[in-house]
């Protein structure tokens, strides 16, 4: 299956938060840069990125812009 991003995130706490709020949901997502962030701290050029596939995208996209509105790029 294919994957897109669904958001780009500064710190571990929020893709945290953003991850188990999918999954609340019944959205797997996944996690780009994760390791490297944790490592390097907020540096802007290894922020976190939050993967989900593409069949729950919009349903996913929905649940971003509800409780997280300021992630959302549009």
């Amino acid at each position: 299956m294919k994957t897109v991003i669904l958001a780009t995130l500064e710190n571990s706490f929020q893709a945290n938060l953003l991850k188990e709020t999918l999954s609340n949901e019944g959205i797997e997502s996944f996690f780009k840069n994760e390791n490297i962030s944790s490592i390097l701290g907020n540096m802007p050029d290894f922020q976190i990125e939050i993967y989900v596939f593409d069949k729950d995208y919009a349903e996913a996209l929905i649940i971003l812009k509800r409780g997280f509105p300021d992630l959302v790029i549009e």
